[in-house]
């Protein structure tokens, strides 16, 4: 018998578990969860531009994620500092050119997993080529060290968010009911409308998805003995759920750039379904809130 091919180990990091303690206040959990994001990113930011490994760029990508879907989720918070306001700004702009990358790298492999044609995998590898020689630069350039600089100079501030010490003093889950609330709703309410949406609108769902699953997986030791759905099979749900959007997504996606180049989308062969994005989310509105007592998947 042929011996297996060994598979490749991935060199990316991927998040660590968070442990927040019952007693940590709003501000503490903040924090916490944003040391979490930048513990990922300083594991794989380095090797992305040493070693040039579409896993690295990835989950830098999914570190920087998380980190402002932290903000959105403790948004009531950090609301009103200047501060605060401009730096979530910056931290959706410096990002941008990583995009352009991550998409290069998905069609790539898709491109040769499907074997299609030779032409075809030559133009991608060049479009590679491109948004690397963006990417890289962006990651070792002084506008990043400064964006990473100034974020950490905000969180050690001495006055750090006194403006709002009520809140900032206050219990973790005086904010992170609310926050989970606020888009378990968003995501209820797409429902009706996920067989016929554009694929834009599907992708802003996906995205509103993302910061849920995020806050869940943050926040589960905060919920450890709550009534209802554990935060961790509503943490596997959702990510089944963005699985599916995003398969949707990297379909739209990949045919963009095919047409960009001269190329036929006919080559990807059917669209990944609507119908497996409907069935997906919904096996998370099966799931009872954990969040809130007494809620309901259907409240």
């Amino acid at each position: 018998m042929a011996a297996v091919p060994d598979t490749p180990v991935s060199p990316a990091v991927k998040p660590s578990p968070l442990d927040l303690p019952a007693e940590a206040t709003v501000g503490e959990a903040f924090r916490r969860c944003l040391d979490n994001c930048f513990t990922q990113l300083a594991g794989n930011e380095g090797l992305f531009v040493a070693e040039r490994h579409p896993d690295n760029l990835h989950q830098t990508r999914v570190s920087w994620r998380r980190a402002r879907a932290t903000f959105s989720l403790f948004r009531p918070l950090w609301r009103g500092d200047e501060t605060a306001e401009a730096l979530k700004v910056r931290m959706r702009e410096i990002v941008m050119p990583l995009g352009p990358a991550r998409d290069a790298d998905v069609l790539l492999r898709r491109a040769v997993e499907e074997d299609l044609p030779a032409r075809v995998q030559r133009a991608l590898r060049g479009r590679r080529r491109r948004t690397y020689a963006v990417a890289v630069p962006l990651l070792r350039s002084p506008q990043w060290v400064e964006m990473k600089a100034d974020l950490h100079a905000w969180l050690d501030a001495a006055d750090w968010l006194d403006d709002a010490r009520e809140l900032r003093d206050a219990p973790a889950r005086t904010l992170t009911d609310g926050a989970l609330q606020k888009r378990y709703r968003r995501l209820e309410a797409a429902g009706a409308d996920l067989l016929t949406m554009p694929a834009h609108d599907l992708h802003l769902v996906r995205i509103e998805g993302k910061k849920f699953r995020y806050g869940c997986e943050f926040f589960t030791s905060l919920y450890a003995d709550s009534p209802g759905s554990p935060p961790a099979e509503f943490a596997i749900a959702m990510g089944a759920m963005q699985d599916a959007f995003g398969a949707a997504n990297d379909h739209a996606t990949a045919a963009h750039i095919l047409a960009a180049h001269g190329f036929s989308p006919a080559l990807l062969g059917p669209m990944y379904g609507r119908a497996e994005c409907v069935t997906a989310w919904s096996d998370v509105m099966a799931l009872d809130p954990f969040w809130t007592t007494g809620a309901t998947g259907t409240s």
